[in-house]
């Protein structure tokens, strides 16, 4: 079943500082990247979707149905994981994934089978009947996970996914977005660029309140092309290349020379037009043009 996610005029206020201006999108099966700099509103558009805070204006519908008039929340609709996942330490994994089965109004007949299959699925079996407070941070995640995709909701919505993890976590539990995203639409809020560059279906950038950029990866990178130059030039001579233009990377090539990516600025000696842009280049670029 295709899913399908609508987001319209959400705007969001503490007091008089406004966080979100009139926040609209929409989304399909498939993994969609918030993305957006420390303060941009990511956590706050994360909180109004899953019912943790109610905006002031807007609506948000989930295959049909509206999700944020609705009289109590349908959790069993959306899985939820947030930044700083914690659990009460005396509790066994299993027993927390059956009282969150149990919240989502899941079937007794299916409650096992269910469970078992995640379990199995996020590699939980050498933890599962043990007490939270043993479980490593990776272990820990994949709990938070489990418990997201428990029920199998038509929207999971995951706050910085792989905080806290180490790089071969880190590529497993991509891998695990990927594979939940052909039945569901996942909405991930993430600063790490490289976690949604290989796999995101649809890219949305936050910046000053509002959405800039709503589209695929490519599209991203290609309306920044053009404006990424790239030059190599020396250490003792970046500092005032610096001075000049916008540096958005830097790579050593060897013991005295850099590849130095830029916007911006006046025209640079040697420079031409980068080839191989990145997203995080072109997310770069977004931020500072």
């Amino acid at each position: 079943m295709t899913n399908r996610l609508s987001v319209e005029d959400v705007s969001f206020s503490y007091g008089r500082k406004e966080v979100l201006d009139r926040i609209s999108f929409t989304a399909e099966n498939g993994i969609v990247a918030l993305l957006g700099n420390n303060g941009a509103g990511k956590t706050t558009l994360m909180n109004v979707l899953t019912g943790l805070k109610r905006p002031q204006a807007g609506r948000m519908t989930l295959n049909g149905s509206d999700v944020l008039g609705a009289n109590t929340y349908p959790i069993e609709q959306v899985g939820y994981l947030p930044q700083h996942f914690d659990v009460y330490p005396n509790i066994t994994g299993y027993d927390f994934l059956s009282f969150v089965y149990d919240l989502k109004k899941g079937t007794r007949a299916d409650k096992k089978k269910q469970i078992d299959e995640l379990v199995e699925r996020f590699h939980l079996q050498s933890v599962i009947h043990k007490n939270v407070r043993h479980y490593s941070g990776g272990f820990k995640r994949r709990l938070g996970i489990a418990q997201a995709v428990l029920g199998y909701p038509p929207l999971i919505i995951i706050d910085e996914p792989t905080v806290g993890l180490d790089p071969e976590q880190r590529i497993e539990f991509r891998k695990h977005l990927s594979d939940m995203s052909r039945e569901s639409i996942t909405l991930i809020s993430t600063h790490i660029i490289e976690d949604v560059e290989l796999f995101s279906d649809q890219i949305i950038v936050l910046k000053d309140r509002s959405i800039v950029f709503d589209g695929s990866v490519d599209e991203i990178i290609g309306m920044s092309r053009s404006n990424i130059h790239v030059v190599e030039t020396t250490r003792e001579r970046l500092p005032e290349l610096a001075e000049r233009v916008t540096v958005i990377e830097e790579k050593r090539i060897d013991h005295d020379t850099i590849r130095v990516k830029y916007i911006g600025g006046e025209a640079v000696e040697a420079s031409e037009f980068d080839k191989e842009i990145t997203l995080e280049n072109a997310y770069v670029y977004l931020q500072k043009r």
